[in-house]
């Protein structure tokens, strides 16, 4: 099967459309909530929020037609179907190295891009200290293996970490996991791999013709808010912290993630 599928929310005839890409794990309904506020607050845009490859909706895909290539270049031409008209694009985490590489491939048609809790490289490297270590992922990798369930909850443990309300951001995390199904074994593998080898620096910094926004939180573990600010430092991006949030700001902080939004988007 090399059918993707998503959600959607407002009017496909709408003036605008925005794509919400999800994180390693997860799948389009972490988006249910704030697209459907979006949608009451912008009737002018039109909302699809797609199940990456191997994810929620999209678990029986075929990954021979992507031709074994599962990265960010490869998932943004699996989206190519979704980008017929002029786009915003919003990545989360790992869905954020999708949306850069969106906007890489699709410039005449990517009008702005917003990474969520993400960045163009997870992990430390030269002039790149305010990462996590690469052995932090490979752990990862390992324990996926061992037991993948445990792994995602995990993972989710981890996301929810610097939040006030950790432990109400990762039940609301599950319920929306199971709404549209867990991911595949192969897909969770090839994301880890994504997250430990993709570098999008370079690819980021050539993006000058768009806005580029970053929203942050403020206690976020898996992505240190002081290289958002060292990536704000580029003239068309600008950094929206958010205090006390961990990695999934738009779960912990969803009014001030939904102020924030809008304000971009209608900017």
């Amino acid at each position: 099967m090399n059918h993707i599928a998503y959600q959607q929310w407002g009017d496909p005839q709408a003036s605008r459309q925005l794509i919400m890409l999800h994180g390693w794990g997860m799948n389009s309904g972490v988006w249910a909530d704030i697209a459907g506020q979006l949608v009451q607050d912008c009737p002018q845009l039109h909302i699809i929020a797609p199940d990456l490859p191997g994810y929620g909706e999209s678990s029986n895909y075929d990954f021979d037609v992507i031709d074994g290539h599962y990265n960010a270049a490869g998932l943004a031409q699996s989206l190519a179907f979704l980008v017929e008209k002029q786009s915003i694009v919003l990545g989360w985490s790992m869905g954020g190295l999708v949306a850069i590489a969106m906007s890489q491939a699709f410039p005449q048609l990517i009008s702005q891009l917003i990474l969520i809790s993400s960045t163009p490289r997870f992990v430390q490297g030269e002039n790149w200290e305010y990462a996590i270590k690469a052995s932090i992922f490979e752990e990862f990798y390992c324990y996926l293996e061992q037991d993948h369930q445990a792994t995602l909850k995990r993972f989710m443990a981890i996301q929810a970490m610097g939040s006030q309300t950790a432990r109400n951001d990762i039940k609301t995390l599950q319920a929306q996991l199971l709404k549209r199904g867990e991911a595949d074994l192969t897909a969770l593998r090839f994301g880890l791999k994504m997250l430990l080898n993709e570098d999008k620096r370079r690819q980021l910094s050539l993006i000058t013709q768009i806005p580029v926004d970053l929203i942050a939180g403020q206690y976020d573990t898996l992505v240190n808010i002081r290289a958002q600010q060292q990536l704000a430092q580029q003239n068309n991006i600008k950094l929206y912290p958010i205090a006390h949030a961990g990695h999934a700001p738009f779960i912990s902080h969803p009014q001030v993630f939904m102020n924030i939004l809008r304000e971009i988007i209608e900017h």
